[in-house]
């Protein structure tokens, strides 16, 4: 069971906050990094690690 002072329902829902940011989460946002739960952003930024692939820019295009 998770410890309830490290949960929030700021976005709407039960979910994390980030052990290392304190950002609120969902679960399905969630990363597990050393038994702890922490968001994208600050799983990259303590890993090193990098998306493997380059994201792109959608042009929303009014098809009508």
């Amino acid at each position: 069971m998770p410890d309830a002072s490290k949960l929030s329902t700021a976005t709407g829902q039960l979910g994390p906050v980030c052990s290392h940011t304190g950002k609120a989460m969902t679960f399905a946002e969630a990363l597990v990094l050393d038994d702890k739960y922490v968001c994208w952003e600050a799983y990259i930024e303590l890993t090193g690690a990098e998306p493997s692939t380059d994201g792109r820019e959608i042009v929303n295009l009014d098809l009508d």
